[in-house]
């Protein structure tokens, strides 16, 4: 039985989380596609009908497109998995390649390519950017061996080699590009090493700043993905919400007027789960289901973890209450989002037990 309970994320593996978040980004592309598609079903058959006699001609065109688009496609795949290959992600890239149908009809194919071409989209800056990220860091382990000579004598070349490393950022620091002019201008000895020492710091810390942008936002999706994947109503995540704080709110749609909190707090990378009753205002009434909520909870929770842990964001347990410990918090209907299948609000008044004062 669970009440209220406080978990830390923790991440091993920055890339394994990133490798998720790009692999859901590609099959929400695959799915509004195809409802757009779906949409359009009508209208297209419509067209197509109209056109009979020139079919036989368009046919074989869009087999040959189709055909086009899929081994591009897979090439492409195949080059970012030798790229993979070579810095030891081989296994991972491959395993998130989604298996082609054995079907042959150029329907099947052509949504075959389309999502294959979603994938490589996320795949290829993610596994450029890891790869890139590598090489910096090899590189940082040699500056520490020879940085001090290369200031000594060219300060401009190490000025833009440390450049170079931040480049493919959105946005480079002003104070960056400040030290980076400062150094490229100065004469070789005791000031350009302090400038070269004092921008390789701020490159690796503008460096480490976007990895943690990225996997913020890759948290966030994955954990309202993966809370929808196991059939749960969400309400919407912001990209933001490791970086600002904030709560979500879900519910499965026979919960009636429950639903689970989830308060996110930015400072110590932590999450509070804790259930909730939607009343009225004026109700502050307890009920006898808010104990079997908790413990409904209780039963779900490690299916959450274990489906998050598959996606590489793991939660440490690090506070967790008995159910009925503390009582489940009551919130007007109001303030909560409001899911389309929602049950009818303010059930359950025949089981209350007892006014609270």
């Amino acid at each position: 039985m669970s009440g209220p309970t406080t978990a830390i994320f923790t991440t091993s593996d920055p890339f394994t989380v990133l490798l998720s978040a790009a692999i859901l980004r590609a099959a929400i592309s695959v799915a509004g596609a195809r409802a757009a598609a779906a949409e359009l079903a009508g209208e297209h058959q419509r067209q197509r009908d109209a056109q009979t006699l020139l079919m036989d001609q368009a046919v074989t065109a869009s087999q040959n497109a189709v055909q086009q688009q899929l081994n591009e496609a897979e090439q492409l795949f195949n080059h970012l998995l030798a790229l993979a290959d070579k810095i030891g992600l081989a296994t991972q890239i491959s395993a998130s390649k989604p298996q082609r149908p054995q079907q042959e009809d150029e329907q099947t194919l052509a949504a075959y390519a389309f999502q294959l071409q979603m994938l490589n989209l996320e795949l290829q800056p993610l596994i450029e950017a890891e790869a890139l990220r590598r090489e910096r860091s090899l590189e940082a382990q040699a500056d520490v061996d020879f940085e001090h000579a290369t200031a000594a004598a060219v300060p401009q070349s190490l000025a833009a080699r440390l450049l170079r490393r931040v480049a493919h950022l959105p946005q480079i620091q002003a104070n960056i590009s400040d030290l980076a002019a400062r150094l490229a201008q100065a004469l070789p000895g005791a000031q350009a090493d302090l400038l070269a020492t004092e921008l390789r710091l701020q490159v690796q810390a503008a460096l480490e700043a976007d990895l943690q942008r990225q996997l913020q936002e890759a948290n966030a999706l994955i954990i309202g993905q993966t809370l929808q994947d196991l059939g749960y109503q969400v309400e919407d995540i912001a990209e933001t919400l490791f970086v600002d704080g904030g709560t979500v709110h879900f519910r499965q749609s026979s919960w009636g007027n429950y639903m689970v909190r989830m308060r996110i707090d930015p400072k110590t990378s932590s999450a509070n789960f804790n259930v909730i009753r939607a009343v009225s205002e004026a109700d502050n009434e307890r009920s006898v289901l808010d104990h079997l909520a908790e413990d409904r909870w209780c039963s779900e929770f490690p299916a959450l973890l274990k489906a998050l842990e598959a996606r590489g964001l793991h939660l440490q347990v690090t506070r967790r209450l008995e159910a009925g410990e503390l009582p489940v918090q009551l919130v007007a209907a109001h303030k909560l989002p409001v899911f389309t299948d929602a049950s009818p609000v303010l059930h359950h008044r025949q089981l209350k037990t007892r006014q609270l004062p």
